[in-house]
């Protein structure tokens, strides 16, 4: 008898879709819930594979990059991200591969960098815009049938204006964080909120004050009352940063620093109030080092985290994701330039472990991975760019 061929797993993706849409179809009225019935047909998350790529509309010669990921189920996700000459990119999964999905460009450039989905019919995407004159915040909105932008404010008087990323609690609860340069020509943390009707500017803390940088580039949040930002700020060597919002003011709170020449946070995922993580970069003077730090509900600690570069290339961790206190996952890059490959850690609870994933650059690699995204530990989604030899490339992994 002839061995069964395994099924391909982007093939195996697609048919989790078909098994799952069939089994909730056929639930009674009153029978179990259709997430129970999801939930039953997900398996962990065993590999790493690269199979379809994103589309590239700037071609094979210009850039063309992915920044973000939402990731709903294993049968739709999204990634926003630009390609030259500056538009913003906007790409969706179905199952069976990536397309793009035409999505607004106000200005003459403009780009997105975080994307959060609440559901099929409720996803924010930001990033910025050049009107001419100075860069502004851009906020776009899908319903279901069509992004469109959503006036956002912008700091009266700042050169640049930027949002990079988004996340929402709920319709009414959604948070966007960035900077803008002030007239001292210095980064400012920018934190802006959504109430169900309206996007407003919320003040958040400075540390470093008005005349030294200061930058937030993550965000999440579990309720109306728990919330987190995270970037860094320069007081003689660049610090992390993490700021929390208890439903009445955004404050400091006291984060590791590593790094003796420098340590960066660029993302943060939480799941409970007391279990959170963000990730980021120290660097020693001599090359980054991977930063992992935790929340138990009463600190922020550093968590040990692996290097593959070991002490003479350089390790970095841009963004997260969390789907339980036993399951997170993080991605980044190694290597020093211009030979960088893929970067994929996970926690299994106890500790973090490097998890192989591929590289797609010829000999001069250039694969840099800047957003993961999971809707449970068996469909996550991991994205970037890849070098293709002449310019950036779009770059998506599935783990399945």
């Amino acid at each position: 008898m002839q061995p069964r061929r395994p099924i391909p797993r982007l093939t195996r993706a697609l048919a989790v879709c078909v098994s799952t849409a069939a089994a909730v179809a056929a639930l009674p009225t009153a029978g179990a819930p259709a997430a129970a019935v999801a939930a039953a047909v997900v398996t962990p998350c065993v590999a790493w594979t690269s199979g379809q790529q994103p589309p590239d509309p700037g071609g094979t010669t210009h850039n063309n990059a992915l920044r973000g990921v939402a990731v709903l189920s294993p049968c739709n996700a999204w990634a926003v991200g630009e390609y030259d000459p500056e538009q913003t990119l906007i790409v969706h999964w179905d199952g069976r591969s990536w397309t793009q999905v035409a999505s607004p460009n106000p200005g003459i450039e403009a780009r997105l960098f975080g994307v959060h989905a609440l559901s099929a019919s409720n996803i924010w995407a930001v990033g910025e815009y050049f009107d001419g004159t100075a860069d502004k915040t851009l906020i776009v909105h899908w319903d279901g049938t069509a992004w469109t932008q959503v006036p956002s404010p912008n700091v009266s008087g700042a050169s640049q204006n930027d949002l990079g990323a988004v996340r929402a609690t709920s319709a009414s609860d959604v948070w966007a964080v960035g900077n803008f340069v002030n007239g001292n020509n210095v980064s400012q943390t920018l934190i802006e909120h959504w109430n169900g009707t309206a996007w407003a500017r919320v003040p958040s803390p400075d540390p470093a004050g008005p005349t030294r940088d200061q930058i937030l580039y993550g965000v999440a949040g579990i309720s109306a009352q728990d919330a987190w930002a995270v970037g860094h700020f320069f007081n003689g060597v660049e610090k992390s940063m993490i700021l929390h919002w208890n439903g009445t003011a955004w404050t400091q709170v006291p984060s590791p620093n590593p790094g003796s020449q420098g340590t960066f946070l660029f993302g943060v995922r939480t799941t409970s109030a007391s279990n959170a993580w963000a990730v980021g970069t120290a660097y020693n003077g001599t090359v980054d080092k991977t930063l992992l730090v935790h929340w138990d509900g009463t600190a922020w600690k550093q968590v040990k985290s692996p290097n593959p570069g070991g002490a003479t290339q350089n390790n970095d961790l841009g963004a997260i994701a969390v789907t339980s206190a036993n399951d997170a996952w993080a991605a980044g890059e190694y290597g020093n330039s211009p030979d960088i490959q893929t970067l994929v850690l996970h926690w299994d609870g106890s500790a973090w472990r490097r998890v192989t994933a591929p590289s797609l650059g010829g000999p001069v690699i250039g694969d840099t991975l800047t957003g993961i995204g999971a809707s449970s530990a068996g469909n996550v989604w991991a994205v970037g760019h890849y070098y293709n030899g002449t310019a950036e490339q779009t770059l998506a992994l599935h783990c399945c």
